[in-house]
């Protein structure tokens, strides 16, 4: 088990055993996860992505977004995408030696990769939701189900209310209608659980899968 993996198990029993995390803990999660990415993840990438990159002979910019069990969405650019460079962090995924340094100046700011997964959900009367992400399709069905009829199911996740009104300062959450907020920190095998779990506590006959 990699520090990193350590350290979100370690947030994710908290969670589960009911105790909050203050402001200040939260300040020091936020700096140990973005010393172990320095540390561990970056220099790991180097290798797979210096022999590709280098291929090409002008600068770009490579923005890559990663939401945990989403697709990685990628932006090629030729200008600037940061609005505020004040506001990020720049690694260099080079080694950091005098002789890296003679053979190239490139750099890449990156993520850790995620495969690529959605959803596809099958309503009884024909109607298909699948969007590009499985968050997307989770939300939507929620929606079509109704909020508040999920919300009356009491369902956990992480320790935390699935859909609730308050939001939480660690995992992913995205707003509903009404105010409530639902939990999207998840793979997509298990968004495909909580559907199944509301399809079958609601008699809805929803058929899911993965896609």
């Amino acid at each position: 088990m990699s520090k990193l993996e350590t350290l979100y198990n370690s947030i994710e029993g908290l969670k589960e055993l009911g105790l909050p995390l203050n402001e200040e803990t939260l300040k020091a999660v936020d700096n140990l996860e973005e010393e172990l990415i320095k540390n561990e993840v970056i220099p790991r990438l180097s290798s797979s992505i210096e022999p590709i990159i280098t291929q090409i002979q002008r600068p770009i910019v490579l923005v890559v977004d990663y939401v945990p069990g989403e697709s990685l969405s990628v932006r090629l650019t030729r200008k600037r995408v940061i609005m505020d460079e004040s506001e990020t962090k720049e690694y260099s995924l080079a080694p950091k030696t005098k002789e890296h340094e003679k053979k190239t100046d490139k750099t890449i700011t990156s993520s850790p990769k995620s495969a690529w997964t959605g959803l596809m959900v099958t309503f009884p009367n024909g109607k298909v939701i699948n969007n590009r992400y499985a968050y997307e399709t989770l939300i939507e069905v929620v929606e079509k189900v109704g909020v508040q009829k999920v919300e009356s199911l009491g369902l956990k996740h992480l320790g935390l209310d699935f859909i609730s009104k308050k939001r939480d300062d660690f995992y992913n959450q995205h707003e509903l209608p009404g105010g409530y907020l639902i939990l999207t920190h998840s793979s997509t095998d298990k968004k495909k659980r909580q559907i199944e779990e509301i399809s079958q506590k609601l008699n809805l006959e929803l058929k899911v899968e993965v896609v």
